[in-house]
């Protein structure tokens, strides 16, 4: 399986991994999964690591993505994203979408650093 994902309802945190290749309907399916879990709701923090990931995704992946994004906006309003990526070109595709992303549902950002999006989203270790 290449993704991964854990959910502390608690800390209201989400750590998503992603391993391999992956498939847009891989991808999009695991996000819808979370999504519909219970422990998922508002101004959750979610880190998306993504630096064993070998595929490189497009820029129709990144539009698609912000667009289930705006499709579950009522569910991610308040929500913080790290994305972590290795590698030049998969670090730029997430600045896109963060770039795309709409700051009055979600505020995402990209980062090469785990430890560094981890203090963003405001939990430890």
């Amino acid at each position: 399986m290449p993704f991964t994902y854990s959910i502390d309802a608690e800390q209201r945190f989400v750590q998503v991994t992603a391993h391999g290749r992956i498939t847009p309907e891989e991808a999009f399916g695991t996000f819808d999964e979370v999504a519909a879990h219970p422990d998922f709701g508002r101004n959750m923090r979610v880190l998306s690591d993504h630096r064993e990931l070998e595929t490189i995704v497009s820029v129709r992946f990144v539009k698609a993505f912000m667009g289930r994004i705006q499709a579950y906006r009522n569910l991610f309003r308040g929500s913080k994203w790290a994305f972590v990526e290795s590698g030049a070109v998969r670090y730029g595709m997430a600045r896109m979408a963060s770039i795309l992303s709409d700051p009055t549902v979600i505020e995402l950002r990209a980062f090469r650093d785990v430890g560094e999006a981890r203090v963003w989203l405001g939990v430890g270790e």
